[in-house]
């Protein structure tokens, strides 16, 4: 059960596959006892996994974050439309 707010959301499972801060791909290092380390090698926030706990071990660097969110919704921005 995951609370957000005065609210509660049922929700099976977290799968954390990019950084919730600038949207980049993570990158999982597995350790005994079924432990994970997960790091954003781009604003180097780091969080640890153990079954279905997760919990932040590193701040990101805000500044690398926003610089990297501003680029990737710039390229968003200037791909050319797809065709329908």
């Amino acid at each position: 059960m995951v609370k957000f707010g005065s609210r509660r959301a049922d929700t099976p499972c977290v799968n954390l596959q990019r950084c919730p801060y600038d949207g980049t791909p993570i990158e999982a290092e597995a350790y005994s006892g079924g432990s994970f380390l997960l790091t954003c090698t781009t604003c180097g926030a780091e969080w640890e996994a153990h079954n279905s706990l997760v919990r932040r071990l590193g701040e990101p660097d805000w500044d690398r974050a926003r610089v990297a969110r501003a680029t990737a919704d710039a390229t968003v921005e200037s791909a050319p439309p797809t065709p329908a």
